[in-house]
C-alpha cells in the first residue's frame, strides 16, 4: 500500500522554496510551448532533442538534492507536479497531432489531476502529509511514458500495444492509491503541534528525500 508520512526532519532547507532542484524543477516545464512548435512544424529531432533535455532536468533535480542535502518539502510537491504538467501538455499534443486516443488521454489527465488534487489535500491537513511515490506509481510513470515516446515518434503499432499495457498499469496504481487513502482516512487525526513524532516516521521520511527524482 502507499506510504503517507509526515513531512518533517531537520534539514534547514525543509521549508525553503528557492532551491536549485527545486528551480530545475520549474524549469522542467519551460521548454512546453516551444515543445507544441516543434509538433506542429513537424520537427521531429527537435521535439526529440526537447524532451531529452526534460527528461536530463528529472534526474539533475533528484541528483542535486541528494549530494547537496537539498531536500524540501516544496520539492516534494514541485517534483511530481512538474512531471504531470508535462505529461498532460505531451498528451493533448498528441491528441492533436499523432491521432492519440482522446479517451485515454483523458484518463491519463483526470488521474494525474486527483493525484494533485488528493496532494495537495494531504499536504494542507494539520499534520501535512505527502505521498511518495511506490512502485506502481513508478511502473506506470514508465509504461505511459513509453507510450508517449512510442506516440511521438509514430512508432507503430507499438504505440498501440503500449497503450494498452499502460491502461493496466493506470487501472492499477488507480485501485492501489484509493486503497492506501482509504486505509489513511481511517486513522485517527493526528495535531500538527505539540505531538512528538515516532523516529521510525522521521526516519522513513528522510530515506525518502534522500532517494527523490521520480515523480508519482
Amino acid at each position: 500500500m502507499p506510504t503517507f508520512d509526515t513531512v518533517t526532519g531537520p534539514r534547514k532547507t525543509a521549508d525553503v522554496f528557492w532551491t536549485p532542484p527545486n528551480l530545475v524543477s520549474i524549469a522542467r516545464i519551460l521548454p512546453i510551448p516551444l515543445i507544441y512548435w516543434s509538433f506542429k512544424h513537424a520537427f521531429d529531432y527537435l521535439t526529440l532533442a526537447l524532451l531529452g533535455v526534460v527528461l536530463l532536468t528529472d534526474a539533475v533535480d533528484g541528483y542535486l538534492a541528494r549530494r547537496f542535502r537539498w531536500e524540501s518539502r516544496w520539492g516534494l510537491i514541485l517534483d511530481p507536479l512538474a512531471d504531470k504538467i508535462l505529461i498532460g501538455c505531451l498528451t493533448i499534443f498528441l491528441v492533436i497531432f499523432r491521432d492519440f486516443p482522446v479517451w485515454m488521454a483523458s484518463l491519463i489527465i483526470f488521474r494525474d489531476i486527483a493525484i494533485v488534487v488528493v496532494g495537495i489535500y494531504l499536504y494542507f491537513k494539520p499534520y501535512r502529509m505527502v505521498v511518495p511515490s511506490n512502485v506502481t506509481g513508478k511502473v506506470t510513470t514508465l509504461v505511459t511514458s513509453c507510450m508517449l515516446l512510442l506516440y511521438t515518434l509514430d512508432f507503430q503499432p507499438y504505440g498501440q500495444w503500449c497503450l494498452w499495457a499502460a491502461l493496466l498499469c493506470i487501472i492499477g496504481s488507480g485501485i492501489h492509491y484509493t486503497w492506501g487513502f482509504r486505509q489513511l482516512l481511517e486513522r485517527p487525526s493526528v495535531p500538527s503541534s505539540g505531538s512528538p513524532l515516532k523516529p521510525s516516521s522521521i526516519s522513513k521520511v528522510n530515506a525518502y528525500q534522500r532517494s527523490r527524482g521520480t515523480g508519482i
